[in-house]
């Protein structure tokens, strides 16, 4: 092979290394801007299902609210209840005894 033909394949081996890098730097940008692109949409993904997830721990919290004012309200009207029938029956048990008393009373009288 002469100067001229090394000189060529030379030529001809740079620019096809040139033409390689080019398409590697074209190729890698466009991994980039897809790698950005991937992570938006992660993020996006992940915000909508923590989204979700929140409203569903809302309204599970809601329920289990509403369960337990209804619980405490019927343990609240049975302690009712049962203060007033005791308070009841201690109102017979004393208008009982200020009858018995009104009434030794007036004997003694």
């Amino acid at each position: 092979m002469s100067g001229l033909d090394t000189v060529k394949v030379i030529v001809d081996a740079e620019r096809q290394a040139a033409r390689i890098i080019e398409d590697a730097n074209v190729q890698a940008s466009n991994i980039r801007k897809g790698i950005a692109t991937r992570i938006q949409e992660q993020r996006r993904q992940m915000l909508d299902s923590a989204k979700k997830d929140a409203q569903s721990i809302t309204a599970q919290a809601e329920v289990e609210g509403k369960l337990e004012a209804e619980t405490y309200q019927k343990e609240s009207e049975k302690t009712l209840q049962a203060l007033i029938s005791k308070a009841s029956t201690r109102k017979e048990a004393t208008v009982e005894k200020l009858v018995s008393i009104i009434m030794r009373a007036e004997s003694n009288v």
